[in-house]
């Protein structure tokens, strides 16, 4: 089931002179998992990859957990929006992201009763085709959590088309402090594995690969369990755990594409073209499986309160909650440092912990150590391209941009760049690198096609909500029509059920 092979890539690793991230601290499982119950929430209706959501609430409605509260424009790329906290919408107003995003925030008070919409309870019969667990992947909200915020039906749904051969589950959580997913595979592990096998027949694959680091062979023996209780249901789909070696960073899909097959995809390449496989956060699996089994759409996460000054905490939150109340929940009482909303080099900081929420991407706040980083001219080094995982000179690149030549940029490959924040961190001159370079490369991604969501259309009739998950009694228009798109997915909602 588990492979001897340890796979990796020849890039972007960190000297012991400099930042060793094998030599992070170790996950140490937690004996409960603490749920927050936040005073309020502030829900963003654009918490991944698309346009806005719009609210389908107002102020002064009572909202349930569960209910959906804002949903995807009529014939627009979005994703529906729910709330996990029952209590009272007291305003709805425009909001500013740390990464930019402006959006409607929908607020609600706690009236902490935890009431939930009556959809939420387990599916009695799981005789789903493809078509039906698309649509409830859909209704449910859910988007990848590791990364953009692609929505994981039309991932599938280019997977399908693609006709991949092989699923892979993504718990290569390698960022220093961080351990959320880490946790959803301790705890959840039934969860991620019935999540990527339901996904998988989805997509038309017959295998599926759970990727875990070498370091982290304790979760094996949970997952192992949990790949044979899958097989009753799932006797199709063949398993197998690889391991690969602890490395930053580990998970991201052309570095895997480098690991497993030894390929190397251009910007414009995807994984399911080039390697027949489809690549799927293990959070997101586990909230896949909350949804197909339990009709619970995507509400709440797993969050890493952690840091180089805090102890280290992993909590269930509600979408929506304030940082503040996140850190108290934490246990995090000093915060002098900078507070980052996110991973340690990755993440963004923040100024207004009690107006920034948690979003669906929001997968740890770390509190770093006030310390002032000394800024010098560049040494040239060259640690940075020494250590960039993607092979890139973020010195050179970074020049070219101060000097305003964009041209020069993209020809030394600066699209390229993931935002890892590796050579910030190692640069011995304290040069902010990854920003310019990131957004440079952002840039790019958004002008250019994205091949993930080419081609895929959404259909939403969202007349008469109401008081609904979007999971509630869902139908499959089994017929369909002779003149709808054969390459769209259908989303039929229960629009017109009055509560």
């Amino acid at each position: 089931m588990a492979s001897g092979k340890r796979y990796t890539y020849h890039k972007g690793f960190l000297s012991d002179n400099a930042l060793d991230f094998s030599k992070r601290s170790s996950f140490i499982k937690e004996i409960l998992l603490e749920r927050v119950n936040p005073t309020k929430v502030i829900i963003p209706c654009k918490q991944h990859y698309g346009v806005s959501a719009v609210p389908v609430v107002k102020v002064g409605d009572e909202v349930k957990v569960g209910q959906c509260v804002a949903m995807p424009p009529k014939g627009k790329f979005s994703l529906a929006v729910h709330s996990g906290i029952s209590g009272r919408v007291t305003e709805i107003r425009d909001i500013k992201l740390p990464n930019g995003i402006e959006c409607p925030a929908i607020v609600i008070v706690n009236d902490m009763k935890m009431s939930r919409v009556p959809s939420i309870r387990h599916r009695e019969s799981m005789n789903l085709d493809s078509k039906d667990v698309l649509g409830i992947i859909s209704n449910a909200g859910i988007c990848g959590l590791g990364g953009e915020g692609i929505p994981t039906a039309a991932k599938i749904d280019r997977a399908r088309r693609a006709c991949v051969d092989e699923v892979l589950v993504n718990a290569l959580q390698s960022e220093p402090y961080s351990t959320s997913d880490l946790m959803i595979m301790s705890e959840y592990p039934g969860y991620v594995v019935m999540g990527a096998a339901a996904v998988a027949r989805a997509c038309g694959a017959k295998k599926v690969s759970i990727l875990i680091s070498e370091k982290r062979k304790m979760l094996a023996e949970g997952i192992t369990t949990a790949i044979t209780n899958a097989k009753h249901d799932f006797n199709e789909i063949s398993f197998e755990i690889k391991y690969f070696k602890e490395r930053f960073p580990q998970g991201y899909y052309r570095l895997v594409a480098k690991a497993l097959y030894g390929v190397n995809l251009t910007p414009e390449e995807t994984l399911e073209d080039k390697c027949s496989a489809v690549l799927f956060n293990c959070s997101t699996l586990c909230a896949c499986w909350e949804a197909l089994s339990e009709n619970v759409p995507l509400m709440n996460r797993v969050v890493s309160v952690t840091g180089d000054i805090a102890s280290g905490h992993n909590i269930i939150v509600p979408i929506g909650t304030p940082v503040s109340e996140v850190l108290a929940a934490g246990k995090t009482s000093d915060i002098s440092g900078p507070v980052v909303w996110g991973n340690s080099l990755t993440g963004l900081a923040i100024e207004d912990p009690e107006n920034t929420p948690i979003i669906k991407l929001t997968n740890a706040i770390t509190v770093i150590r006030k310390q002032e980083t000394p800024r010098t001219p560049c040494i040239h080094c060259g640690l940075c391209a020494q250590n960039c995982p993607m092979g890139l000179s973020p010195h050179i690149i970074y020049e070219m941009l101060k000097q305003g030549m964009p041209k020069k940029a993209e020809e030394e490959g600066a699209r390229t760049c993931i935002s890892c924040g590796i050579c910030s961190y190692i640069c011995p001159a304290g040069i902010r690198l990854t920003p310019r370079i990131a957004q440079f490369a952002a840039e790019g991604r958004i002008i250019g096609e994205n091949s993930l969501l080419h081609n895929t259309s959404f259909k939403y009739e969202i007349e008469g909500i109401g008081d609904l998950s979007l999971l509630e009694d869902y139908v499959t228009d089994k017929e369909g029509s002779a003149n709808d798109d054969p390459d769209a997915i259908e989303l039929p909602f229960d629009g017109g059920k009055t509560v």
